[in-house]
């Protein structure tokens, strides 16, 4: 069913049209309904991409700090890990390092009380563990000396 519209327009868009339909071989009515359709149309879009932005705008910023947090828990535990690492390689360093002071301290002690006798040798002992008590106790003091 259709109604009819009683609107006055400028000549010069009422002579387009007719223009325009006698150039396309349609009806000056079928033509104005194709124009007033897709304004109708494109207005409607408009409308609904105004009301729709902000929504989207608002979905795109959480799926971002969403994958912005979840890049973060990541990187946080990729870090502790290679802390983990770092320190158990260190650990394993500081232990290597403490045996092989054991085994050179238990080998010198040997030889000097070998090359010497047992009393000096223990003189010698009781000697270098006070003055590395002392180096560790206050190390800045034992530098000028």
């Amino acid at each position: 069913m259709k109604k009819q519209l009683g609107l006055r327009v400028d000549d010069h868009l009422k002579d387009g049209l007719n223009d325009q339909a006698q150039r396309s071989s349609k009806s000056a009515t079928m033509l104005l309904e194709e124009y007033i359709a897709a304004g109708l149309a494109r207005d409607n879009g408009e409308l609904v991409e105004q009301n729709s932005l902000p929504a989207i705008r608002a979905a795109v910023r959480e799926e971002v700090g969403k994958a912005m947090q979840e890049l973060y828990q990541q990187l946080s535990a990729d870090l502790q890990k290679s802390a983990r690492k770092s320190d158990d390689r260190l650990a394993a360093l500081i232990v290597k390092a403490a045996r092989s002071a054991g085994i050179a301290q238990r080998m010198l002690f040997s030889l000097a009380s070998k090359l010497v006798n047992y009393e000096f040798a223990m003189k010698i002992w009781d000697s270098a563990k006070e003055q590395v008590g002392k180096d560790i106790a206050k190390p800045d003091d034992q530098k000028g000396q």
